[in-house]
């Protein structure tokens, strides 16, 4: 027959264990969130990276291409992936971003987590205020950016550290081989004189875009006029 001693221990046993118990599983738990955490931001950076790094490249294609006395005119971004971005004024290979024998470049379409599945768009219908002059400039946007993404990439290039500039009415069809004579200039003081940064686009138009809602977008000046 168990003494009251050893009913006690027992008991005081398998408190004790509950306890320990608890406590390991709570440790568990709370690793895996940290570790979580964790994940997310270097999947932000990492997104914003390539957000940046695909920019680049493009802009690195054009002055290629410029270089080899192509006229901004003749440039074209006419591809197998997206429609309407013939340019009549291209009549060789040489002038097209994304042909061997032009750019060489492939169509590079971010993962779905970067832009909730859009395509980058470029437009010769926006000015950046000290970029060049006041006239339209080539510019790549690639809309829908989660805002952690756009709030790093602003981060990377020394923007801001706070809420992305808010630009309203911007309007932006695609570029097939004409600059607009009356250019939407982005001139909010935050991405003045910046050649690439993310803007948060309150209302905007265009056939670049595919959705009406507000979104935040990365912006790349191509060629500077």
């Amino acid at each position: 027959m168990n003494t009251p001693s050893s009913q006690n221990g027992s008991a005081f046993f398998m408190i004790l264990f509950a306890v320990t118990l608890f406590a390991a599983l709570t440790f568990v738990l709370t690793q895996q969130r940290d570790t979580g955490t964790n994940l997310s931001a270097e999947r932000i950076r990492l997104y914003a990276s390539e957000v940046v790094d695909m920019g680049s490249k493009m802009s690195d294609t054009v002055a290629q291409l410029r270089l080899r006395r192509v006229p901004l005119e003749q440039v074209s971004f006419q591809n197998d992936i997206v429609t309407n971005y013939d340019n009549l004024s291209c009549t060789t290979d040489s002038c097209y971003v994304f042909k061997l024998n032009g750019g060489g470049r492939d169509w590079e379409t971010p993962a779905p987590e970067i832009s909730n599945s859009s395509d980058w768009g470029y437009t010769g219908d926006v000015s950046i205020e000290d970029i060049g002059t006041d006239d339209a400039d080539l510019v790549a946007f690639l809309p829908n950016i989660p805002l952690p993404v756009c709030n790093r990439i602003n981060t990377l290039l020394n923007i801001t550290s706070g809420a992305p500039p808010a630009v309203m009415s911007l309007t932006a069809d695609k570029y097939t081989g004409s600059f607009s004579s009356a250019p939407f200039a982005v001139s909010d003081a935050l991405v003045k004189g910046k050649k690439s940064g993310c803007i948060q686009l309150t209302s905007y138009s265009g056939s670049i875009f595919t959705t009406s809602d507000p979104v935040y977008a990365y912006y790349e000046v191509l060629a500077a006029r």
